[in-house]
């Protein structure tokens, strides 16, 4: 057992601007300070140790982790200084409708990276704004809605990133083609699209998005043959898993959490995800055992996948859900990879001697370093 770089989500906060239907974040006035962080980060090097990795990874999470500044340039300060040794990355995952000039300069002189959660053309929907003090202009009026935040925001967004995460659930599903052409047109050809993966979808919402799925491939498809660089996530995942899966066999890991990550709470508590965080469950103290929980959640050994088709290319669902669900990977979610496969298959099939798509292959490869 071991990995060699280590996973922690900094939840620097629990509260958020916006109203998102389907975050598990329970939204509370909670911070965590620098004094706290400077406490907890020696239990984080022996967590490394405990679960064999040298190397760290950070993101700064939330809520919406923009609204704890203080702590996030503290952080930065310290492991780009103290910890450079062992620092391989920091992210800020964030919906950056609180971003300005002097964060963007930060963010950039520190090489901190930018993960924006952004739905698209849905946002005003799915991402509500809350009344509250840091969602008014600069006429201290409340902007009607995130997308008029946006459009104030959104030149400072892209010194930042030109890409986004784009969380797919069942109110959003009937949307996905029409999000994708707006995102084409708004110059950022390659979203991330992202399933929610809970118990969340009925027979009906499966129907819908098999129906969906077809309709996206056919317009990541054109959009190829006609010369535009342009993948969206959901195919991008597999096909990548498809062929390292292939190459190297199949993981021994679903995601991070319990084989090589954790998230440090703003109270200062470990648990293996923010996930696991929302409900107060499996906290990491010192009878935790990476080896342990690295072997129960292992995806090569649940009986549910050994007689599927996809168990080679699959690297199953949410870690937290599969844990409520008596250690089994969700049926809804085993349906939704099945189709997101079988259409990323269909764009192999159909774009195996296109040039342009060689090259965006490639490219996928090339950054998985």
């Amino acid at each position: 057992m071991g990995f060699s770089t280590f996973t922690l989500e900094l939840s620097v906060t629990t509260r958020c601007n916006l109203g998102c239907s389907y975050c598990y974040v329970a939204n509370r006035d909670v911070f965590m300070t620098p004094e706290i962080f400077d406490k907890k980060f020696p239990e984080v090097l022996d967590l490394m140790e405990r679960a064999g990795a040298k190397y760290l990874n950070v993101s700064f999470f939330g809520g919406e982790p923009l609204l704890n500044w203080e702590l996030i340039t503290h952080v930065t300060k310290k492991l780009r200084t103290e910890y450079k040794d062992i620092v391989r990355g920091l992210v800020l995952i964030s919906n950056l409708t609180l971003i300005d000039e002097e964060k963007v300069k930060f963010l950039k002189e520190w090489g901190v990276g930018v993960s924006w959660s952004f739905d698209g053309i849905t946002s005003n929907e799915s991402r509500p704004l809350l009344p509250v003090f840091e969602n008014k202009n600069k006429d201290g009026e409340l902007y009607e809605n995130i997308m008029e935040m946006y459009a104030d925001k959104i030149h400072l967004i892209r010194e930042l990133t030109q890409g986004c995460k784009v969380m797919i659930w069942p109110g959003n599903v009937s949307q996905m083609v029409e999000n994708y052409k707006f995102f084409i047109e708004m110059g950022m050809p390659n979203p991330d699209f992202s399933l929610v993966r809970d118990d969340v979808w009925t027979k009906e919402d499966l129907i819908l998005f098999h129906s969906e799925i077809k309709k996206l491939a056919d317009e990541n498809i054109k959009n190829i043959k006609n010369g535009i660089w342009t993948i969206v996530g959901f195919f991008r995942l597999h096909i990548l898993d498809a062929v390292v899966n292939h190459i190297h066999g199949k993981r021994s890991f679903a995601c991070f959490a319990g084989h090589h990550g954790a998230v440090l709470t703003p109270n200062g508590d470990f648990y293996p995800c923010a996930r696991f965080a929302s409900k107060d469950f499996m906290k990491i103290d010192d009878e935790f055992s990476f080896e342990y929980w690295s072997d129960k959640l292992d995806p090569r050994k649940f009986d549910k996948c050994k007689e599927c088709d996809l168990y080679q290319v699959c690297n199953t669902g949410c870690t937290y859900s599969q844990i409520r669900n008596d250690n089994k990977p969700l049926d809804s979610v085993c349906e939704l990879f099945h189709m997101i496969e079988e259409q990323s298959q269909r764009i192999v099939r159909e774009l195996k001697d296109n040039d342009l798509f060689a090259r965006i292959v490639e490219q996928m490869f090339r950054s998985m370093g």
